[in-house]
């Protein structure tokens, strides 16, 4: 059974737009995210779901460079991108990554890829608060994202691609996997989404001065310097991530 990575990512952002080409120690945001995800293990495929956009072009040319697939798709339905990915990969089962978050953690990844296939879940994932982190991926089978698709609304197909399976549970069989507390720091904001998100994750850069930074890294310097952690302490979660953590509540009550 085929897994592939999927990382969703464009130029287009309502706060801050080309974001996926900021530097980061030199590199575009979004090749960052693709090198540090190639160094995980029990995957057969690292590919970019992007749109047809033109301004998308860059970021294709940063996936080719790294020699890795390219699916071009919707620009709004980011379920329907993801399933022409997962398709063109020739996947049976998605590890959904967002360009936004290029401090995923790929420990965490491989950990929720391992019990996935093991457990025969339909939908692999890490619930609660530590969602807002920006370090998190998930993992789901293709005929679950399918069924989303074809039952669910407009508000399944944005960018929260498991809202309906969330929302209905009962429906699917789901596995939740514990973050390692070292990592769990559900107040530290890694994900990049404004102008504070971007100007945070270049600090971190700079002063980490290693090429692959790794989440642990980050995460303890963060924690040892309160003052760079407050510079994007003030900002708001997305809405949608914030309905996704409220529905955990619920379904940790089906699988415990």
């Amino acid at each position: 059974m085929s897994v592939a990575i999927v990382v969703s990512a464009r130029m287009a952002s309502s706060r801050y737009p080309g974001k996926a080409v900021v530097p980061l120690g030199g590199r575009p945001l979004l090749g960052v995210l693709l090198e540090r995800l190639r160094e995980a293990q029990g995957v057969d495929t690292l590919g970019l779901a992007t749109t047809r956009r033109p301004e998308d072009d860059a970021l294709c040319e940063i996936a080719s460079c790294l020699e890795l697939p390219v699916y071009r798709g919707e620009e709004d339905d980011v379920l329907k991108r993801t399933l022409g990915a997962a398709e063109a990969f020739g996947a049976h089962h998605v590890v959904r990554v967002t360009g936004d978050n290029p401090l995923t953690d790929v420990g965490t990844l491989e950990g929720l890829v391992s019990h996935h296939l093991a457990s025969g879940a339909d939908y692999t994932y890490v619930p609660g608060e530590a969602l807002l982190m920006g370090i998190l991926s998930e993992v789901i089978r293709v005929e679950a994202l399918q069924r989303s698709w074809d039952q669910g609304g407009a508000s399944h197909r944005s960018e929260l691609v498991t809202l309906y399976i969330k929302e209905h549970p009962e429906e699917f069989r789901i596995e939740t996997r514990e973050l390692d507390p070292a990592l769990n720091h559900p107040e530290l904001r890694l994900t990049v989404d404004e102008a504070e998100d971007v100007a945070l994750m270049q600090a971190l850069f700079e002063r980490l001065g290693s090429r692959c930074v790794t989440t642990r890294e980050a995460i303890g310097l963060l924690l040892r310097d309160p003052a760079l952690a407050s510079m994007n302490a003030h900002l708001r979660h997305k809405a949608a991530n914030l309905r996704s953590v409220a529905l955990d509540a619920a379904i940790q009550g089906r699988v415990s």
